[in-house]
């Protein structure tokens, strides 16, 4: 009798490290787990006997196996390991316990489409136990018995597509947040999380654009497209920002110095073609009135001190999940660095006018931001029910 099993009809996408924690293997009973490079349907348990192989087999016939409940199957595998099953668990152990002294964490295998409020999503559990730790130490001392120190999410962010980067407040987390969520199964995939450089969280961190900055629009882009694809469009130029707006847009904005933008102007003027798209660029409904203001015509050149951006080009944005007593002051406090046009408090949401272009950089902003113990929710408001 052979000392592996054959485990199918798996939920797509399982990886061994899902494998081994949702069967609820014991490292001392089990040699090796193996599944498809990026997970499949099926893995290979190899047994350091044939008993344990056996009881195993007996045991897990039926077995419904994780959220989903998909019955299983199991049999007694004689051949040899399959090639293509090269994920396997040992690996997985050894990245997972060997971690680089960081506080950011990337965490992969997320959705594609709305990253951002997937992780945020995936996150939550962390952010309560914060929130519920931070009421309990509120009277009491580092040493007092029941006190503990809780995770603490600092920044969350997303570089491209199904990639999630968090900064927490010390390597420690970082390592609690590693080992909490690689090799969980989420949303149809498995996820992995590693340490990675506080650099690439630092470049994520956008500085507050000056006075001389200006905003350009990009249209011709596919859905999905990620900043960091923009930016390859632009790499003759210095970029400060991308802007991506939620919803699946074939458009984004860019931020740049004011030297560069008659450059990019005059080089996307017929448009440029890019990935069999024609990308082209112009400045944005805001920078065209600077622009105006400035000069009295749309056909001047270089432009210097903006005008104020008029209230109809912005969108309203609505908070939730504010205390009651939130103050007109702490909304704009939240906001600095943006422009507001208007803010409406009701009790426990607010709305908040600000430009249009900055909507993409503020939702990834206020969506990790807590008002007292409460983790704030934004979203683009719905001009209907305001």
């Amino acid at each position: 009798m052979s000392s592996t099993v054959l485990v199918s009809d798996l939920p797509s996408n399982c990886e061994s490290s899902y494998v081994f924690t949702e069967l609820r293997l014991q490292e001392d009973e089990v040699e090796e787990v193996y599944t498809r490079a990026r997970g499949g349907e099926s893995a290979w348990i190899v047994f350091k006997s044939r008993e344990l192989a056996k009881v195993f087999e007996s045991d897990h016939k039926g077995y419904h196996f994780g959220a989903t409940g998909k019955k299983i199957a199991t049999s007694f595998w004689t051949e040899a390991i399959p090639e293509h099953a090269s994920n396997r668990y040992s690996d997985f152990v050894r990245a997972r316990d060997h971690q680089i002294d960081s506080r950011t964490v990337e965490i992969t295998g997320l959705p594609a489409k709305h990253t951002l409020s997937d992780m945020n999503k995936l996150l939550e559990s962390v952010r309560d136990q914060y929130v519920e730790a931070t009421k309990q130490n509120q009277h009491l001392n580092p040493t007092d018995y029941g006190y503990y120190e809780p995770i603490n999410i600092l920044q969350v962010k997303t570089p491209d597509p199904g990639v999630g980067l968090l900064q927490l407040a010390q390597p420690w987390m970082a390592v609690e947040i590693v080992r909490q969520y690689a090799g969980t199964y989420w949303k149809n995939a498995t996820l992995n999380a590693r340490c990675v450089p506080d650099e690439e969280m630092d470049k994520l961190l956008v500085n507050e654009p000056s006075a001389t900055d200006v905003s350009l629009f990009v249209k011709g882009i596919k859905v999905g497209t990620s900043s960091k694809e923009v930016r390859e469009i632009f790499k003759d130029f210095p970029i400060r920002d991308v802007n991506i707006l939620p919803g699946g847009k074939t458009f984004c904005f860019v931020t740049v110095q004011q030297a560069h933008a008659d450059s990019i102007l005059a080089q996307f003027k017929n448009g440029v073609k890019w990935q069999g798209r024609t990308i082209k660029v112009d400045l944005s409904d805001k920078d065209k009135r600077k622009k105006k203001a400035a000069f009295g015509s749309a056909g001047a050149t270089p432009f210097t001190t903006p005008a104020p951006l008029p209230p109809t080009d912005t969108t309203d944005l609505k908070l939730e999940n504010l205390p009651y007593d939130v103050t007109n002051h702490k909304i704009l406090t939240l906001f600095e660095g943006f422009a507001v046009y208007k803010v409406v408090i009701k009790q426990g949401y607010a709305f908040v006018g600000i430009p249009t272009g900055q909507v993409g950089r503020a939702l990834d902003k206020l969506n990790e931001t807590m008002i007292g113990a409460q983790y704030i929710k934004a979203k683009v408001a719905d001009p209907r029910k305001k």
